[in-house]
């Protein structure tokens, strides 16, 4: 037993006299991969109050991320079937129409990889130009928040309104369902965080880039940098309130984690952005 102590000593002593180096990144790179656009005639609809018919197109975008451990893709954007209609698919309302110029398969097979070639998916929430092809991913690891999931395939979902026929090719997925924050690698360098409120179970993305530093992809979270400053709620959300909470909860976290947001339908911010097949490091 003093033997054990006296080895247990060494070991405690020799940790405080050389501390171990932070480990570098394990992401390699990420993919920022164009998965369509939302034309509206009035932009008021994500800014209540403000920009009252004024047009606006919103991009739409999936994000790749290589680790050294495998692949993971956040989001799907538009359903694929769009890129057949050269006009688009409109709301009922003729307020918005969806456009997809490239499939997401057709972008993955550019970058040199196919859907099934993906380990690990996630999805901010499950609206459907963000999750219009999930089912194409039934062969990876799926992480959802209990709460998303319980929404889209719970006994109760018809009441939340969400996409469930994106979710029919994923019966027998594996799926990890969380009730709070994942590090998907398990080296901090990708971590799924709670932001509920746009949806039950929303979440965003937190990815540590080896050069570029930390990056949070947004979801919908907010839809607009201008959102983002001034801390605006759609009245379409699931929960006004929450969703405010969580804009506070993730500003913390980029102050004081040095941090960047991409917001995914900002159209602006992400012009200046590398799209794939180039990537971002």
């Amino acid at each position: 037993m003093k033997k054990i102590l006296a080895i247990a000593a060494i070991v405690l002593v020799s940790s405080c006299a050389t501390p171990e180096k932070p480990k570098p990144p394990s992401v390699e790179r990420m993919y920022v991969i164009p998965c369509g656009e939302i034309h509206t005639t009035d932009l008021s609809r994500w800014t209540p109050g403000e920009n009252i018919g004024k047009p606006y197109v919103l991009s739409v975008h999936c994000y790749l991320v290589k680790h050294a451990r495998g692949w993971m893709l956040w989001d799907s954007g538009h359903p694929e079937r769009i890129a057949a209609m050269p006009n688009g698919l409109t709301n009922p309302q003729g307020t918005s129409t969806s456009f997809l110029r490239k499939t997401l398969t057709d972008s993955l097979r550019e970058i040199g990889i196919t859907p099934a070639g993906i380990e690990h998916f996630a999805m901010s929430h499950s609206h459907g130009d963000h999750s219009g092809n999930a089912g194409l991913f039934a062969a990876s690891t799926i992480y959802m928040q209990q709460a998303e999931y319980d929404a889209v395939l719970g006994p109760d979902a018809a009441k939340f309104n969400l996409p469930s026929a994106n979710f029919e090719g994923l019966k027998g997925a594996r799926f990890v369902l969380l009730n709070g924050e994942r590090d998907v690698f398990g080296d901090g360098s990708v971590m799924i965080k709670p932001a509920p409120g746009h949806t039950p179970g929303h979440q965003v993305l937190a990815v540590r880039l080896p050069t570029r530093g930390l990056v949070l992809l947004s979801g919908d979270l907010v839809h607009l940098h201008y959102n983002w400053e001034r801390s605006i709620v759609p009245n379409f959300n699931y929960d006004l309130e929450r969703s405010r909470r969580s804009i506070s909860e993730m500003k913390e976290f980029v102050a004081k984690n040095d941090a960047a947001i991409w917001i995914n339908h900002d159209r602006e911010q992400h012009a200046a952005i590398p799209k794939a097949p180039a990537y971002v490091e």
